[in-house]
């Protein structure tokens, strides 16, 4: 039977002559196949892709051709055997081994009904294959340009449709890109110029319109927007791109500006440089003299007003001043020349002056000359130095890394370094005294000449051209020109050359990009460049070039780090490891960077802001995109900014002095209400009192929160780290609140895991405000179910810090989930019906986020409105060890004791002196006492206090600190110095202030102990129990 197919198989390829031609001529490979797959035929076409002779071919077997591929092709093989045209792409190995695409279809060959073989037809594709490659890099780069731009990009059709946005108009406008696609542009932009995207005859370049965006939240911000058409390649308006920056801010900046014109006055009477007004006439009389002439030349201003400028020239410098002043008397503009002055010591400094004439607006006539002036001799005498030091750049010359050179003015080398001669492949002396033409391609040798033409007459020139090498290979090349001026005379050319082949390549794949993503790079007005792995610029918009002042093509393959960022702010080398750009080349990581210094081609320096982007090219990192924006002018808003904080620490200083102040009368209201609850009262009269006593605490409370609030704005805010118990913490604040959760019918519940520790290193007092804080508030919004207070452990995150985890949940009123974002700002409340319903001044949760951050931690909340509420904040796991503290609590345990027996024990007689000038104060305290059972002598100022201890031995004084004549501070000084030691009371402080540094001032002093404002009953008390036996007075000395 196969002996049948295959006579069949040979009849049929002999006898086919009217097909041979189209065999042998046809561009791709034709083969033909047996039924086992053996090669029986293949035309030329074959034989040129594969590298293999029709004879070599033949004797193949499939899986020699196929290389790795050989199941792939065997089963398409099978179709065809069964009568199918399979099609489909696969990887051939030629003759060299190397590896190509080709596009591959299998026919069957069918004689009388039977298949007897198999047709294969293959296009090589390997070329389309790389294009596509390069088309999908393209199309990545331009997405990841259009997604991170941070202006917005729109494209509307001609009749002003907005058929796509960017998503960066959600951050600024507060649009979802979706709401504003399908609408008409221009009903979101007010401006009196044309309407984006309504223009019926758009320019041939980009527009650039001012105007006004309005925001989804109703408020317009003010864009300046670059339009540029798209057109078809009839000419005819396709799209119109449009790319908007927010000016809002910058808007507002020029408004304060022209505001603060009117103060800029004041320069000429505060510059470092000597600022001048002339006559403008042959004597150049001074008209006006800047005080910084004192300090430059030793005049005062009275002594130049009225005299000749010329009389202070030095006598070789009067002509050229003269003919400078003569040359420029007809011309607009600020012109500079530098020259010696006589200081009044008969010194002669050098001076640079900018000077400029002033006219009559109607007349025309000359008025006077303005001239701002400095000291330059030290940069004088840098310059003399400089050209004794000339000789010492010939190092520079031999061993530049790029190709130096010069020419005589025919255009032969004199001078060339070994670099020139590497890059050509001639030798030093092959190309010493002979001209550089030979080496120019021909088709550029005209340009070549004019650029060398062009600087022989004193024009630097930059260009690139082509070179033939030594062994014929042509390079491309970047070349300076710049004249060799010898005393005034252009007497050569000097020449460097960089070998930019491989940059020309990279220049080659970017014109391949689309049309809009070059249009993008073209209108944008922020700097955007692309670079290679090795920092190389691969691409770089008009706006960038511009900025770093270079053209595009002098930037394309050179490396950036070395060109703009080479240098830091103050001088220093920037090694490259140290870029955040080589960074993200590295670890693949976006960064943004805030404020960094680029350096243009000129030297100067400015100010961007720059994030960079990873680039990937089948998951690997191929480079970095860099968008950058010059933000030197933001200055101005810097300085705002600073006036701003400090107008805010004056507000929180404020804030604070005041609610100190409050405190005083706040004592007088809050313990006279003690006092007058303890007498008899009708019933009536006692709800009166105590209505009194809760809404003093309820002021006092928000006393606190404004002091604490302050203290935080201003940056003083301090906290006390010492061990404490903080299981008693949880449970002392529940406590607090239990009455009113049993009036409101609220489980108060606690929940401390076995592993949260007893003994806890940090601030007891500010753990437990912020418990108070959100209990409270989750009992204020709580009409029914629970709150439940919880403490755990929260395990270490990516070797961090063990943390502990609190949260107050309630089954409250809930948040609504657009109130989240402002929950924890200051002054900051829910809602107006909610604010004066449940009360509350807005600071609480700003108070207690700001010393949760204090402490090391952090606070969230999460919250489903009419279901409740749940607040987290975690605190580092500070626990100290039992054996660390048994000594410190064996300590306070005795202690306890000790107290415990005073409080039991009776009254001791005591002498009692209270120095204080508050006459509502002075009867609150004698009030106490008198409850207490004791009297008290009265001093009002330090130094009443002073003479009456000096003169009388008093057990206890409670000295107010702010007093008039003389403040507690001093008069405890002053009576430590008076007494000895063994006469010595114990001196109490009374201050409005419990901050560390003012309880660190009253030890200092030699005060003992210190009580609060408002004074609280028990704190006298306190006081009493701990110091009030007469028989400790030699334990109070010392």
């Amino acid at each position: 039977m196969e002996i049948t197919k295959d006579a069949k198989l040979k009849k049929a390829i002999s006898e086919g002559g009217i097909y041979k031609s189209l065999f042998q001529h046809h561009p791709d490979a034709i083969y033909v196949m047996d039924t086992h797959g053996r090669y029986l035929d293949a035309n030329p076409a074959a034989e040129r892709i594969s590298g293999y002779s029709r004879e070599e071919f033949i004797q193949l077997g499939r899986e020699t051709l196929f290389s790795e591929h050989a199941e792939q092709g065997r089963t398409h093989f099978e179709r065809a055997l069964r009568g199918e045209t399979p099609h489909f792409e696969v990887e051939f190995c030629r003759k060299d081994g190397a590896v190509f695409h080709v596009e591959t279809t299998y026919i069957p060959i069918v004689v009388d009904g039977e298949i007897v073989g198999v047709y294969g037809m293959g296009r090589e594709i390997t070329e389309q294959k790389a294009v596509l490659s390069k088309l999908e890099e393209c199309e990545t780069l331009y997405n990841l340009i259009s997604e991170n731009a941070g202006d917005i990009i729109t494209f509307t059709n001609p009749q002003g449709i907005c058929e796509y946005v960017s998503p960066s108009i959600y951050k600024l406008l507060g649009y979802e890109p979706g709401e504003i696609v399908g609408t008409p542009i221009g009903d979101y932009y007010i401006t009196e110029e044309i309407k984006p995207g309504c223009s019926e005859n758009p320019s041939e370049d980009a527009d650039l319109l001012t105007g006004r965006f309005r925001h989804k939240e109703g408020h317009y911000l003010w864009f300046e927007t670059t339009v540029k058409a798209v057109r078809s390649a009839e000419g005819k308006v396709e799209k119109i791109l449009g790319i908007g920056r927010d000016i809002t801010e910058r808007k507002k900046m020029e408004e304060r500006i022209r505001a603060s014109e009117k103060q800029y006055r004041l320069i000429s009477e505060n510059s470092l440089d000597f600022i001048s007004r002339h006559s403008a006439d042959e004597q150049a009389v001074y008209l006006y003299a800047s005080p910084a002439c004192r300090s430059l030349l030793g005049y005062e201003p009275e002594e130049l007003i009225g005299t000749s400028a010329y009389d202070y020239f030095h006598p070789d410098d009067v002509f050229l001043v003269t003919e400078y002043l003569l040359a420029n008397l007809a011309e607009v503009g600020i012109y500079t020349v530098s020259y010696r002055i006589r200081r009044k010591n008969g010194e002669y400094i050098w001076f640079e002056s900018s000077s400029r004439y002033t006219y009559d607006e109607n007349s025309g006539t000359v008025q006077e000359i303005i001239s701002i002036s400095r000291d330059i001799t030290e940069r004088k005498a840098a310059e003399n130095k400089l050209k004794v030091s000339e000789q010492r750049y010939k190092s520079l010359f031999d061993y530049n890394p790029s190709s130096v050179y010069s020419f005589d003015l025919e255009g032969n080398h004199v001078s060339l370094n070994a670099n020139l001669a590497r890059m050509t492949g001639f030798s030093r002396k092959e190309l010493l005294h002979h001209s550089f033409t030979s080496l120019i391609e021909p088709s550029l040798l005209e340009k070549t000449l004019a650029h060398f033409h062009n600087a022989k007459r004193g024009i630097p020139q930059n260009y690139e051209t082509t070179l033939i090498c030594k062994d014929a290979s042509l390079i491309d090349v970047s070349v300076t020109n710049v004249p060799i001026i010898v005393d005034d005379e252009i007497v050569g050319v000097y020449g460097i050359a960089n070998d930019i082949t491989e940059s020309k390549k990279y220049v080659k794949e970017i014109e391949h990009l689309s049309y809009q993503h070059s249009l993008i790079l073209s209108s944008v007005s922020e700097g955007i460049y692309g670079l290679d792995r090795d920092g190389n610029v691969m691409f770089v918009n008009p706006a960038g070039a511009s900025m770093l002042a270079y053209s595009q093509e002098e930037l394309i393959g050179v490396n950036i780090h070395d060109s703009i960022h080479h240098t830091k702010a103050d001088g220093s080398d920037y090694p490259h490891e140290d870029c955040p750009i080589h960074a993200t080349m590295l670890d693949g990581l976006s960064r943004l960077v805030q404020e960094e210094v680029f350096w243009r081609k000129d030297g100067s320096s400015f100010l961007v802001e720059y994030r960079v982007n990873p680039l990937y090219d089948k998951g690997e990192i191929m480079g970095a995109v860099v968008v950058f924006t010059d933000i030197t002018d933001e200055r101005e808003i810097i300085r705002a900014k600073e006036i701003a904080e400090q107008a805010a620490r004056a507000k929180s200083e404020f804030l604070a002095m005041m609610s100190h102040e409050i405190r005083t009368p706040m004592n007088g209201i809050m313990g006279m209400t003690d006092l007058l609850l303890d007498t008899s009262l009708d019933d009536e009269q006692r709800d009166y009192a105590d209505i009194i006593r809760e809404s003093s605490d309820a002021l006092l409370q928000i006393l606190n929160d404004i002091l604490d609030f302050s203290k935080i704005d201003a940056g003083k805010m301090t906290l006390i780290t010492e061990p404490f118990d903080l299981h008693a913490v949880v449970k002392s604040t529940l406590e607090l609140f239990a009455p009113k959760a049993a009036e409101k019918k609220l489980e108060l519940i606690s929940r401390i895991e076995p592993d949260v520790p007893h003994l806890y290193m940090g601030d007891a007092s500010r753990v437990r405000q912020v418990l108070v804080n959100l209990v409270g508030n989750a009992l204020k919004f709580t009409d029914s179910g629970s709150i439940v207070v919880s403490v755990e452990s929260l395990a270490a995150v990516n070797s961090g810090p063990v943390l502990l985890g609190f949260s107050v949940a309630d089954t409250g009123v809930g948040i609504p989930a657009g109130k989240l974002d402002h929950l924890f700002q200051s002054f900051s409340q829910l809602h107006p019906v909610l604010n004066r319903k449940y009360g509350g001044t807005g600071l609480g949760l700003s108070i207690c986020k700001r010393l949760v951050e204090l402490m090391g931690g952090t606070i969230s909340v999460e919250s489903t409105e009419g279901a409740g509420s749940v607040f987290r904040f975690t605190l580092p796991n500070a626990q100290i060890k039992k054996e660390e503290t048994g000594e410190e609590q064996a300590l306070g345990e005795e202690q306890q004791e000790w107290m415990i027996s005073r409080l039991n024990s009776r009254p001791a007689p005591l002498k009692i002196l209270v120095v204080e000038d508050h006459p509502v104060n002075r009867q609150l305290f004698i009030k106490f006492l008198e409850k207490l059972g004791y009297g008290a002598d009265i001093a009002e100022n330090g130094m009443e206090a002073v003479e009456a201890v000096t003169s009388t031995e008093y057990d206890l004084v409670f000295m107010d600190l702010q007093m008039p004549v003389m403040d507690g501070l001093q008069a405890t000084r002053l009576i430590r110095q008076l007494l000895p030691s063994g006469q010595n009371p114990v001196i109490i402080a009374v201050t409005a202030s419990v901050r560390p540094a003012d309880k660190e001032k009253c030890l200092e002093s030699g005060m003992q102990d210190f009580i609060s404002k408002p004074i609280l009953f028990d704190e006298v008390k306190r006081v009493f129990s701990y110091w009030g036996r007469k028989n400790d007075r030699e334990n109070r000395d010392e």
